[in-house]
């Protein structure tokens, strides 16, 4: 198929490898499933269930790592300074290698569990199955906390509004926050109870600092997939559904553009780059057959289609611009200010449907965000 978008990273990078490497060796459970045909209440049973094991497994392996620095840095507290910090960074790098490859196999394992639930393979087939944006790229750099690569697509600039600056930082501060809580509990608590605790060396909470961080990165990346699968589920559902209902054969040609704007100012407004409307674009694109670019993430172009369309194309595409809008789970602030320009009289009926969509995104609630994902000729 002729691609109408280019990828600035061509090749995945070497961690994304690694878990796709991995990721070849789980069982994966032949079942012939729709998604849409579990209901909610169980979809989130079984994340929760897949979350717990994670947390005990990464939990344990924190403590199995952790253990051997702190023991090291408590036996030869009284040691010189460059044998006791010798030894502490010695055992300190060899247990962190070891315990970033074993949670990286726990995270892995979580997100291949969430796959396996929505089944995407039993209803579809992937999405540029090949490709950078396929299930089970996006499954390895959901796991590793990777970066997704940097594309345009039909002249969609997703980075436009962007500080990649910002984006560094923050995840600079983010790989931090584990030192420096350590740091906060450890000195906090010497300073409040003393070096023991019923004769045990307050640095040994640092097991619990670790328990606690490693928990809160296997819950994050789980539901960053199960948003992730939703939304790849998510895409296709909407596209059958649309070409199933007849209603793209009678939008005109400025309303058909008119879809892919309002998708690609979602992308941009967005301001992180989230691969959910990465797919719901190429998706439509797809569908509408369209492979020139003209400025599809311009908005006062949008606002433009919106104004010269008929009324009931307008609603669709205020359907498809509240649903590209919250398909990451959540409204920026930029989409936010800018939501009343595009729904004008209509917008106390888009917006607290904007807000429904992003907290059943959130909450994993896959049946009741696609019907609030419906598309056709009616307000609302």
């Amino acid at each position: 198929m002729e691609h109408s978008y280019k990828i600035v990273q061509t090749k995945p990078s070497l961690l994304e490898r690694f878990g796709l490497y991995y990721l070849t060796f789980f069982k994966r459970i032949d079942a012939d499933h729709n998604v849409f045909d579990v209901t909610d209440a169980h979809l989130t049973k079984r994340v929760n269930r897949i979350t717990l094991k994670g947390i005990i497994f990464s939990s344990i392996i924190g403590v199995a790592c952790v253990f051997p620095t702190v023991w090291v840095d408590v036996h030869f507290a009284k040691a010189p300074f460059l044998i006791h910090y010798g030894w502490v960074a010695g055992v300190t790098a060899i247990s962190v290698i070891i315990e970033l490859y074993i949670l990286f196999l726990i995270a892995l394992k979580a997100v291949y569990g969430v796959s396996e639930i929505i089944n995407l393979n039993a209803t579809e087939k992937e999405l540029e199955q090949d490709g950078l944006f396929s299930v089970k790229h996006i499954l390895a750099r959901t796991a590793l906390e990777l970066p997704d690569p940097e594309l345009t697509i039909l002249g969609v600039d997703p980075f436009k509004r962007i500080s990649k600056k910002n984006l560094f930082i923050l995840g600079l501060l983010y790989k931090a926050k584990i030192f420096v809580s350590n740091f906060i509990v450890k000195y906090l608590l010497l300073f409040i109870i003393g070096e023991k605790i019923f004769g045990i060396s307050i640095f040994y909470e640092a097991l619990l600092v670790e328990c606690f961080w490693n928990s809160v990165v296997i819950s994050r990346v789980v539901r960053e997939a199960r948003l992730r699968l939703f939304g790849f589920a998510l895409a296709n559902q909407i596209g059958k559904n649309v070409v199933k209902d007849g209603y793209l054969q009678t939008l005109s040609s400025a309303a058909k553009k008119g879809c892919l704007r309002a998708i690609g100012n979602a992308v941009v407004m967005t301001q992180n780059y989230h691969p959910n409307m990465i797919i719901l674009l190429i998706r439509f694109q797809q569908i509408l057959k369209i492979k020139d670019a003209d400025k599809y993430d311009d908005w006062n172009l949008f606002l433009e289609t919106l104004r010269t369309v008929s009324q009931e194309e307008r609603y669709f595409l205020l359907d498809l611009f509240t649903v590209s809008a919250a398909f990451d789970g959540k409204i920026s602030k930029l989409e936010n200010e800018n939501l009343r320009g595009a729904y004008q009289n209509e917008y106390d009926i888009y917006q607290p449907r904007s807000i429904r969509l992003t907290t059943y995104l959130r909450e994993g609630k896959l049946n009741a965000a696609l019907a609030e994902c419906k598309l056709d000729f009616k307000a609302g």
